[in-house]
């Protein structure tokens, strides 16, 4: 019976190197674990539209029907606080999703720092962001470019859905109480302003706070790089978010 042949001891390393096993590991879940967040977010925001669509719809269709005016009014009362109840509450589950998936890019982003540090012939070749450089996505310069970053986001987008939402709300409700026209809609306007800017400050206020733990997780782990600053704001908030 032949023996079997040795390994190269290159190949023997390689075969048991087990910090590149599980590196590697790990980075796979990571990605399943974003893709998973990232479908997450989507399919809500995409059931939110639908239903906010939906009741659009239908309680325009009452409005214009020849129905009795009392139980007009109570559909359309109803219709109308189910989506103002649920808006808000996908708008805050839509930045939970955000702030998981900020947390498995930089989780990502961590680990491909780690390869690249084993091969560092490559780092050239690699544009995506490490914790060693800003990579092809810098974080925004200023204020204003993170506030606009913010704003193209779904969190903001569901704000402003509910904005409007809302806004058609108290504009229902001037409406049913015969105030002049030009009240109606300086109402609607004034409760659309102040909607959406709650719901910017709210957006700002968690990416600062995701933004301030990822930044603490990283000093704990010994992992920041002092020459890269901010280095969690190279996250977009949706990045998929």
């Amino acid at each position: 019976m032949a023996l079997p042949t040795p390994a190269p001891d290159a190949a023997r390393r390689a075969a048991d190197d087990i910090e590149l096993t599980v590196a590697l590991a790990e980075y796979t879940k990571i990605l399943e674990m974003r893709r998973a967040v990232s479908d997450q977010a989507h399919n809500r925001y995409n059931f939110f539209l639908v239903i906010a669509t939906a009741v659009a719809a239908v309680s325009a269709g009452l409005l214009g029907s020849n129905i009795d005016d009392n139980v007009k009014v109570g559909a359309v009362a109803t219709l109308g606080t189910l989506v103002l109840l649920m808006g808000p509450a996908v708008f805050a589950r839509q930045l939970r999703y955000t702030g998981a998936s900020q947390r498995y890019g930089l989780a990502e982003q961590t680990l491909r720092t780690y390869l690249l540090r084993r091969a560092p012939d490559l780092v050239r070749f690699v544009l995506l962001p490490t914790l060693d450089d800003a990579g092809l996505f810098p974080p925004p310069a200023s204020p204003r470019r993170r506030r606009l970053r913010d704003a193209v986001g779904l969190a903001a987008t569901i704000g402003l859905v509910n904005s409007a939402l809302f806004a058609m709300g108290g504009g229902l409700l001037a409406a049913a109480a015969r105030l002049p026209g030009w009240a109606v809609i300086a109402l609607a306007l004034a409760l659309f302003a102040a909607a959406a800017a709650g719901h910017f400050w709210w957006i700002g206020r968690t990416a600062r706070t995701n933004a301030a733990e990822n930044r603490k997780l990283l000093a704990a782990r010994a992992l920041a790089n002092p020459s890269i600053p901010d280095i969690p704001d190279q996250l977009a908030p949706d990045q998929a978010p």
